[in-house]
């Protein structure tokens, strides 16, 4: 796909400039590392929905799950991406572009690419949560920019997404307001969680001991203060301004919508 297509198409769904390279870059890195090694890594988080799912919430990170008995070694990864993006990089004003450590040299791993000037461009967590089943992954074609190549990326599956969500929202120490956004959205593109996804949340609200009043509190949480202190920065003006001009209830409303069970 031609790079200046690809960067329009970015735009038009809300990313400024920066953001738009930021995500034709991360879309590279995946594409480079699912052809390279192929079947070793299945990608979520906000990449996914940004790449899958047409977010607009920018988002710098590329989560992957790796596959144990198949993951290419760190140094190997590092390889891929510091020769491979290299060309992209320079296109679009980054080159030279480096890759870090950022801890561990055995999955997980956490890398951290940087332009020439030092900038950091995104990260690659490798390792952050669990396996997903077989049934939770999906394969999608895409066409790299900076060469001639497609490739068959693996991706968790927006119902399988939604579970995850569901569980950091509940799971972390402190709730985020771009949890909800990425549950309001995956709903609005019929994400649902069918009786053995619905079973596991079950599960990590029992782990938690988190009951229909615990859930409610975590809900109101989502209010305007904190929604325009997490989302303002990330969502562009056009959407953000909607969801700010009702206070927000459209996220509130999905995560009711998603807990209803336990309410």
């Amino acid at each position: 796909m031609h790079l200046a297509r690809q960067l329009d198409r970015l735009k038009a769904r809300g990313f400024d400039d920066a953001g738009a390279k930021t995500v034709v870059l991360i879309r590279e890195a995946a594409i480079l590392l699912s052809s390279t090694f192929p079947g070793s890594f299945s990608l979520y988080g906000g990449a996914n929905l940004i790449l899958f799912h047409d977010s607009a919430r920018t988002s710098r990170d590329l989560d992957l799950i790796p596959k144990a008995l198949d993951c290419p070694s760190v140094d190997e990864v590092i390889k891929v991406l510091s020769v491979e993006l290299q060309e992209l990089a320079g296109l679009l004003g980054y080159a030279p572009l480096t890759v870090e450590i950022v801890h561990s040299r055995t999955m997980p791993c956490k890398l951290e690419l940087f332009s020439g000037e030092g900038a950091t461009l995104f990260t690659i967590d490798m390792g952050g949560l669990g396996a997903v089943a077989a049934s939770g992954i999906e394969e999608h074609s895409l066409e790299a920019v900076s060469r001639s190549a497609t490739a068959a990326v693996q991706v968790v599956s927006k119902n399988h997404l939604l579970l995850q969500k569901a569980e950091a929202f509940v799971g972390r120490a402190r709730v985020k307001a771009r949890d909800a956004y990425d549950i309001n959205l995956l709903l609005g593109a019929g994400a649902v969680l069918a009786a053995e996804l619905e079973d596991g949340l079950a599960d990590s609200l029992a782990m938690r001991e988190l009951d229909g009043e615990d859930l409610a509190a975590l809900i109101a949480t989502i209010d305007a203060k904190k929604c325009a202190a997490e989302l303002q920065s990330v969502l562009p003006v056009e959407i953000y301004r909607p969801l700010e001009a009702v206070g927000f209830e459209p996220l509130r409303a999905s995560l009711r919508t998603l807990f209803r069970k336990w309410l």
